[in-house]
């Protein structure tokens, strides 16, 4: 038992060290008393395997693992590996935030020319309306396959958004200048060009370019 108990205490130990914390410290992260954390790992006596889950949980590594003796390279790599998930972990949800203000912003663009036409021009009419927040879906489109390229490089999801860019673009075009412009003029017809423009748009995203 006090074989084990000094093994288990070095671990904790070890990683403590390498995750660059202090007893008391640790001891405020798992919600037990620095002195108990001291006791452990000085092999005093062994935590009990609720608190050698708790323990195990905040490291990021099993119970087995805290019960076998591991040395300082192991302890390094495992330390590492958690801290590499944990910084994965931040970047793919900083990468959501920022999508999602991005079309927040889109959003906060098109209520302001919303509201700028009725404060200042004594309102509109519903369909001037409608094309206000039309135009939107192209915008917004637009930046998420741009955001979504960049940081997920999912190429299902771009061509899924382009398309989405390329039609309601051509529709809020048609919209705006068929029906809602003073003169409005028949031109529906520009719908046609979005059918080139699907298929140049599927072959340019089977290019490969070499890396």
């Amino acid at each position: 038992m006090n074989n084990l108990a000094t093994i288990i205490g070095k671990n904790i130990a070890g990683l403590r060290k390498k995750k660059g914390l202090t007893q008391q410290e640790l001891a405020e992260r798992v919600n037990y008393s620095d002195k108990s954390i001291s006791k452990w790992e000085l092999g005093y006596a062994a935590p009990s395997i609720d608190i050698l889950i708790d323990i195990a949980s905040f490291f990021g590594v099993t119970v087995d693992y805290l019960l076998k003796e591991q040395s300082e390279e192991s302890i390094a790599d495992t330390i590492n590996s958690e801290e590499k998930k944990e910084d994965e972990a931040r970047v793919s949800a900083n990468k959501a935030v920022f999508l999602a203000m991005s079309m927040t912003f889109v959003l906060l663009v098109a209520l302001s020319i919303y509201f700028s036409e009725h404060l200042f021009q004594g309102g509109v009419n519903w369909l001037k309306n409608l094309v206000i927040f039309l135009w939107m879906i192209p915008a917004g489109s637009a930046i998420a396959a741009l955001e979504i390229h960049r940081f997920y490089h999912n190429r299902v999801a771009v061509i899924v958004l382009l398309s989405l860019f390329i039609w309601s673009l051509l529709i809020a075009f048609c919209v705006q200048f068929g029906f809602v412009n003073e003169n409005p003029e028949q031109i529906w017809f520009i719908l046609g060009v979005g059918v080139p423009l699907q298929v140049i748009l599927i072959l340019a995203t089977q290019i490969r370019f070499k890396k």
